[in-house]
């Protein structure tokens, strides 16, 4: 009770604590599913889960989609694999491209896959690092009607070394990190990648018309001055493109510095900082580093930000970014977000049980789920560990309330998120591509569901 003369903080301050916990505890997990592809291909480097694939997995119409390498038997001979399932517990069907023999044990040389929509065909792009361009595509039709067609590489067309109805000239080398972002009006497609190398590169956009089945460029977006950007992801939300990164003036991991932020309104033709104002044209006039009002959080060199960690974009248009940061002393997870009126804000995430994040340890994944809830991934940087940590936090909570869901063992990965499958699907399950750990011929790559409850 209430006495007079008695200050009522305290009791609303309880009120609070209790509605943020009772937010906090709403989403859960209640049960994983694992499932394997396949044996993960031998050798000292990740060729499938790298932080920077968009998408190695994804749904469309029923359907569910997994795009890695699968070991040949021989060292440094692997193949390129795209493996389809009915959802929600279809077994997997695998199409093995033998006449693509990847042979470069780089991190780099990852593949990503989008599906446009409109016309059913999946877009895959493969095996770079300051290379020349690597794409092919499946006929019109094949995941729009995915029981119509007998699951094989037959669906697909051959290696192309530029995309088709776009000018020959490019440029298409030396490219790497190849993306690409769907969820347009017109069921289309943007591509984004890099030409140039660490340190002095620069940033396209490409998008697909479905109507002609031809890709045609929107240009040079980002360019490096003497440096270069990497993206955090691309992710197009509400009818607004969203980008954020670092720049990095060397190859060295050190030099990285800065979050930088903007946004486009009409595909990533024209781009605006943070207030709105309108700082590049692409193919024109592209975003350089001295572009005005591009840093959401100004970073100095040997800060211990790391490039390409995550980025995600709720359904109320917040902007999240997950990164770490060494400037307090020792290695710290952190989570910046954009709110709706435009502020940033910059959390440390104090979770335990996580291990602590180092300068190039394996990087994380962000994703807020339809209802709003934001879910980290975080792997466990601590040598040996071998495991993914899932937190959830709520909007009603300011992202602050982080509740711990689930531990996952036996992977050694950068987590990558079926972003799709939640979107889509309906069915609340986040599904995870993982590469397992373990030696040569016992590490498998797996794809995990998780079950989320309310």
């Amino acid at each position: 009770m209430h006495r007079p003369g008695q200050s009522a903080l305290p009791w609303a301050l309880l009120l609070l604590i209790a509605s943020l916990a009772a937010i906090a505890s709403a989403l859960s997990i209640t049960g994983a599913t694992v499932t394997q592809l396949g044996t993960d291909p031998e050798g000292s480097a990740r060729l499938n889960g790298g932080s920077f694939q968009q998408d190695a997995i994804t749904t469309h119409n029923g359907y569910q989609y997994a795009a890695w390498y699968v070991s040949t038997g021989t060292y440094a001979k692997q193949n390129l694999a795209v493996s389809r399932r009915q959802l929600p517990s279809g077994a997997w069907q695998h199409a093995q491209f033998a006449d693509y023999v990847q042979t470069t044990i780089d991190g780099h040389n990852t593949i990503s896959m989008g599906i446009s929509t409109a016309d059913g065909r999946i877009h895959l792009s493969y095996d770079h690092h300051d290379v020349p361009l690597n794409y092919r595509v499946s006929q019109a039709g094949v995941a729009s009607n995915p029981g119509s067609y007998t699951w094989g590489t037959n669906l697909f067309g051959s290696t192309l070394h530029a995309l088709p109805g776009a000018p020959a000239a490019g440029p298409w080398t030396p490219l790497t990190y190849p993306r690409f972002e769907r969820g347009m009006a017109d069921g289309g497609l943007l591509m984004e990648f890099r030409i140039g190398q660490s340190g002095a590169g620069d940033s396209y956009i490409y998008q697909y018309n479905p109507a002609a089945s031809a890709w045609a460029p929107i240009g040079k977006y980002l360019q490096g001055a003497n440096n270069n950007a990497y993206l955090n992801g691309l992710d197009y939300a509400n009818g607004r493109l969203h980008a954020t990164w670092t720049w990095r003036e060397t190859p060295d991991v050190v030099t990285n510095h800065d979050l930088a932020y903007a946004y486009s309104d009409d595909l990533g033709k024209t781009w605006r900082n943070g207030a709105g104002a309108q700082i590049a044209v692409a193919g024109g006039q592209p975003i350089t580093p001295s572009a005005s009002g591009i840093n959401a959080f100004t970073i100095p060199q040997n800060s211990g930000i790391l490039n390409q960690e995550a980025q995600t974009v709720d359904a109320s248009g917040r902007v999240h970014v997950l990164n770490r940061e060494s400037r307090d002393g020792g290695f710290k997870w952190y989570h910046y977000w954009r709110n709706t009126n435009g502020a940033w804000t910059r959390n440390v995430l104090a979770l335990s049980n996580v291990g602590t994040p180092t300068a190039t340890g394996l990087r994380g994944k962000v994703f807020s789920t339809p209802a709003g809830d934001l879910l980290l991934l975080l792997p466990n940087n601590n040598s040996g560990a071998a495991e993914i940590n899932i937190w959830a936090a709520t909007a009603g909570g300011q992202f602050k309330d982080w509740k711990f869901l689930w531990k996952q063992t036996g992977v050694d990965t950068e987590p990558l998120l079926d972003r799709w499958r939640l979107k889509s699907q309906g069915d609340n399950v986040l599904s995870i591509f993982a590469r397992g750990s373990g030696a040569y011929g016992t590490r498998k790559d797996v794809v995990i569901d998780f079950k989320l409850g309310n």
